[in-house]
């Protein structure tokens, strides 16, 4: 069973909400991938398929997110953590 924390839980859910709108994730993604963005290299070199595979994904399938992400060295708590923020002028 996964154990996220409440703030974790809403960038989830949140995240999600955004990235089923084709118009939204494209912003988010072009907000993300800005080099005005202070995560946006770091987002880039690692973490931008695994953010899209996790808001992509059903909130119903999160345990068997979590298993597989585990198997692979992470966890579903460590790649939420990992979405960036939105913030700044450029949003």
């Amino acid at each position: 069973m996964r154990r996220l924390l409440c703030q974790d839980e809403a960038r989830l859910e949140y995240g999600r909400l955004f990235w089923k709108n084709p118009a939204r994730k494209a912003r988010l993604l072009a907000h993300w991938q800005d080099a005005r963005h202070p995560y946006s290299e770091r987002f880039l070199e690692k973490w931008m398929p695994l953010v899209d595979r996790i808001l992509s994904a059903s909130p119903k399938d999160d345990d068997v997110l979590d298993d597989a992400l585990q198997s692979e060295g992470l966890s579903l708590r460590v790649v939420v953590k990992e979405i960036p923020p939105v913030f700044g002028s450029f949003w």
